[in-house]
C-alpha cells in the first residue's frame, strides 16, 4: 500500500457546541474541543461526521487530551463511531483500568466514514482544557484486509483495489469471481478419469461445466468416486452446488460430503453437469469411469435344444445358435425352419426370440399301388422314430427291394430302416403262377381252363386275331408282324381274363403306344418282336398276371438238351386241325427242336425265310402238335424248375402253311436275345 503524503496543508479547526454536527468532507483536517487550549464549558455535546472517498479509510491521533476523568467515563468523553460500533470511548489524561486516554495511538475507521462525539456534563468542579485531534484521509489495503475479495490475485490501489484470473479461468463482471472456462469436454474412450475444475483446489464459483462420456455401443458405463466434497445443505437437497448425472431419461444430484456409491448406468452415453453458486469454498469431485459390455438376459434353453456356443454370460454383439436334438426341428412363430442363430444387440436385448424344438412330424406315409401300410403304434403315430410297416397285395405283387418297414426320420420324411432310402417302397407284379389244368387239343392240343394261362392276351386287330402276354400289368409282350403298321390305337382290341372269344366277362384295356423291335423289316421275320403299352394298369387277379421275362442263367437256357428247357407250353385262339379258327383258348405242349435240325429243314422247302438266331423251334418230327395262325404273338413258355415260375422263351412267329405237318416245325422269337431291348423300352416308358 502507499502512504498518502499531503504538503503543505492547512489545518482546519473546527468549533461547535450544542449537539451540531459538522460534516467534514477533506481529505485531512483538525478537531478540537471548544476554546482550545482553554478549558471546554459545561454541558455540550458535539458531533463531527468525516467522509473521505471510499476505498479510503480515516487515521486519527490525539496531540492533546485532558477531560475530566470519570468512572468508565460517565460524564465528559470523547468517543469515535464507525459503522455504527465504537471504536474508541475517552477520557481523563491518563487511562487507568477502567478508562482510556488516546496517548500516542492512532485509530481508523472501519470504512471511509468516522464520527466524532465530545460530551461534557453539566458541571466540572475543575477546569479541563479538552483536546485536540488530526485526521487525514489513508488508502485502504483491501487485498490485506480481506483477501478473499478476489477469487485468484487482488491488487491494491489508491482507493480501491481490482481483481485477475489465473489462465483458464474469465474475470465475472462483479470484478471479483474468477469464472472457469468450462467447454463441454466429451470423453469416448472406454475409461478415464474426470474431476471438477482446479481439483484438488477449491473449485470455482458459478461454475456450469458440462462433461458428456460417449462410448461404443453395446457398452454401459460405471462411475467410481474417488473423492467428493460438493457444498450441500442438511435439511434441502443440493441448494448450492451439486453434480448433476443424466442418463436414458433419468436423473441422479449429488452434494455432501459423503462418497457416494459407484453408478452403473445401463447406457453407452451418459451426461454430467457441475453447477455452482457465488459462495463457498469446497474441494469438488473425483471420479473414474470404465465400461463393460452389455449382457443380454440369460437366454432360456428349449426342450431338446442346445445352444452354440455355450457360454456364462453373452454380451453385446455375441451371436448365439440353436439347434434341436435329432427328431426335432426348430418352430419360429409357427413355421419351421432349418437354422436359427440370433445376436445380442447392443441395446441389451435379443435380436430375435429364441425358437422352440418341435418333434418331426413325417405326416401320413405316402399310398403305395398295389399296396398298404400299417402302423407300428397303436395311435398311428407319425412322430419320429414311429414306424410302419408297407405290404403289397399277395399273391399278385411283392416288394421289389427290402422288407417295407418304415421308421419317421430326423428330417421328415419315412425312411427304410435297412437302406435309408425315403422313396416308398415298389410293389410290382408278381409273374408266372398258373392253375395246374388238365390238357384238351390244340392242333394236336387240350381246352385251357380259366386261369390256367393268365398271362394269355387276345388281340384283335381289324378282325385279324393275335395273341400276346402280359408283362408286369401294363405291357404286352407279342410278335412285331402282329401289329406292325397299325398306328390307330382305337382300332386294337385288348382282352384279358377270358378262355372265350365269346366271354362278356373280361377285362379290356386301351393301348397307349406300340414299341416294335428296330431290327425288324415286314416279310422277315428276325427279330419278330414287339412291345404294346396299356394305358391303365390291369387289376391282376389268379385269371389276369403277367409271365415272367427269362434271365441270363443256365436255368433258363433252352434248347433240344433234356438238361436244359425243352419242354414249352403255347395257347391261343389260332386255327386247330379241325376249325379254321378257335373260340376257345387252347394250349399245347411243344418240344424244342435242335436249331441246326430246324434251319436245315426250313431250307429244303422255304427259301424266303431263314431260321435265324433269334429264333426257336419247337414242335414234334412226327408233326400233330403245333402253333397255327391266329396264335401268332403268343407266348412259349417254360416253368423255371427252382422258383416254379412260368417264364416267356418264345413268341409265335411263323411256320408253314399248314400247321402240325411233320419236320414243318414253328419257329418262335428267342425272347432272351432281347432282354436289353425290352428293359430299357419300359424303363424308358
Amino acid at each position: 500500500m502507499r502512504k498518502l503524503w499531503v504538503l503543505p496543508f492547512i489545518w482546519i479547526a473546527v468549533t461547535l457546541c450544542n449537539n451540531d454536527a459538522t460534516e467534514l468532507t477533506d481529505l485531512f483536517g483538525r478537531i478540537s474541543s471548544p476554546g482550545f487550549p482553554n478549558p471546554y464549558p459545561n454541558d455540550l455535546l458535539m458531533t463531527w461526521n468525516i467522509k473521505v472517498p471510499e476505498g479510503y479509510r480515516i487515521k486519527i491521533y490525539f496531540t492533546y487530551f485532558n477531560v475530566e476523568l470519570s468512572y468508565l467515563c460517565e460524564y465528559d468523553y470523547v468517543k469515535l463511531s464507525s459503522k455504527g460500533t465504537d471504536v474508541a470511548h475517552f477520557c481523563g489524561k491518563e487511562s487507568t483500568d477502567t478508562e482510556k486516554a488516546p496517548g500516542d495511538a492512532v485509530f481508523y475507521s472501519l470504512d471511509n466514514k468516522m464520527m466524532v462525539s465530545f460530551k461534557s456534563d453539566y458541571s466540572n468542579e475543575k477546569e479541563f482544557t479538552g483536546f485536540e485531534a488530526f485526521y487525514a484521509a489513508e488508502d485502504i489495503n483491501e487485498c490485506e484486509k480481506n483477501p478473499e475479495f478476489c477469487d485468484h490475485f487482488c491488487h491494491n490501489h489508491l482507493g480501491g483495489f481490482s481483481c485477475s484470473c489465473r489462465s483458464g479461468f474469465s474475470l465475472h463482471y462483479n470484478k471479483k469471481i474468477c469464472l472457469a472456462k468450462c467447454d463441454d469436454v466429451v470423453f469416448k474412450g472406454t475409461s478415464g478419469e474426470i474431476t471438477s475444475p482446479d481439483y484438488p483446489g477449491v473449485y470455482p464459483k458459478l461454475c456450469r461445466c458440462k462433461y458428456s462420456i460417449q462410448v461404443e455401443e453395446g457398452l454401459y458405463i460405471i462411475l467410481k468416486f474417488l473423492d467428493f466434497n460438493v457444498e450441500f445443505h442438511p435439511d434441502v437437497l443440493c441448494p448450492y452446488d451439486n453434480l448433476q448425472i443424466f442418463a436414458k431419461g433419468k436423473e441422479v444430484k449429488l452434494c455432501g460430503e459423503t462418497l457416494p456409491e459407484d453408478i452403473e448406468i445401463y447406457s453407452n452415453s451418459v451426461e454430467i453437469m457441475f453447477i455452482t453458486d457465488d459462495s463457498g469454498y469446497h474441494t469438488g469431485w473425483k471420479f473414474q469411469y470404465t465400461t463393460k459390455a452389455i449382457l443380454c438376459p440369460a437366454p432360456i434353453l428349449p426342450l431338446r435344444g442346445y445352444f452354440t456356443p455355450v457360454q456364462i454370460s453373452y454380451a453385446a454383439g455375441d451371436h448365439l445358435s440353436v439347434s434341436c436334438d435329432k427328431g426335432y426341428v426348430l418352430l419360429e412363430a409357427g413355421r419351421t425352419i432349418t437354422s436359427f442363430t440370433t445376436f445380442c444387440q447392443k441395446d441389451g436385448t435379443w435380436a430375435k426370440n429364441i425358437p422352440d424344438c418341435l418333434i418331426v412330424d413325417c405326416g401320413n406315409p405316402d399310398e403305395i399301388d398295389n399296396g398298404t401300410y400299417n402302423f407300428g403304434t397303436v395311435k398311428e403315430m407319425t412322430t419320429y422314430n414311429s414306424t410302419v410297416q408297407y405290404e403289397c397285395t399277395r399273391p399278385f405283387y411283392y416288394m421289389k427291394d427290402g422288407k417295407g418297414l418304415y421308421r419317421c426320420g430326423a428330417e421328415g420324411f419315412w425312411e427304410d430302416i435297412n437302406s435309408g432310402s425315403k422313396t416308398p417302397p415298389i410293389c410290382i407284379p408278381d409273374c408266372g403262377m398258373r392253375k395246374p389244368g388238365t390238357a384238351v387239343r390244340i392242333i394236336g392240343g387240350e381246352l385251357a381252363r380259366l386261369g390256367e394261362f393268365p398271362w394269355q392276351v387276345y388281340l384283335n386287330i381289324n378282325n385279324v386275331r393275335g395273341g400276346g402276354a402280359l408283362l408286369l400289368d401294363n405291357w404286352v409282350i407279342t410278335a412285331a408282324h402282329v401289329v406292325y403298321s397299325h398306328y390307330d390305337m382305337s382300332k386294337i382290341i385288348v382282352k384279358m381274363g377270358i378262355i372265350s372269344t365269346n366271354q362278356t366277362n373280361y377285362v379290356k384295356s386301351i393301348p397307349e403306344a406300340i414299341f416294335i423291335q428296330e431290327g425288324y423289316k415286314p416279310g422277315s421275320f428276325n427279330n419278330d418282336i414287339a412291345l404294346i403299352k396299356l394305358k391303365n394298369k390291369v387289376p391282376l387277379s389268379e385269371n389276369i398276371l403277367g409271365i415272367c421275362l427269362p434271365e441270363n442263367g443256365k436255368q433258363y437256357q433252352i434248347s433240344h438238351l433234356d438238361s436244359d428247357n425243352h419242354v414249352g407250353l403255347v395257347a391261343g385262339w389260332g386255327r386247330t386241325e379241325r376249325v379254321s379258327i378257335s373260340r376257345r383258348l387252347r394250349f399245347v405242349e411243344v418240344n424244342i427242336i435242335d436249331h441246326g435240325e430246324c434251319k436245315s429243314q426250313y431250307a429244303k422247302i422255304d427259301s424266303h425265310h431263314t431260321v435265324t438266331e433269334n429264333m426257336v423251334c419247337a414242335g414234334f418230327e412226327s408233326g400233330g402238335k403245333d402253333s397255327c395262325s391266329g396264335d401268332s404273338g403268343g407266348a412259349l413258355a417254360f416253368m423255371e424248375a427252382k422258383s416254379k415260375k412260368w417264364f416267356i422263351g418264345g413268341i409265335v412267329s411263323w411256320g408253314t402253311e399248314e400247321c402240325g405237318v411233320a419236320k414243318q416245325y414253328g419257329v418262335y422269337t428267342k425272347v432272351i436275345n432281347f432282354l436289353d431291348w425290352i428293359e430299357q423300352t419300359i424303363q424308358s416308358n
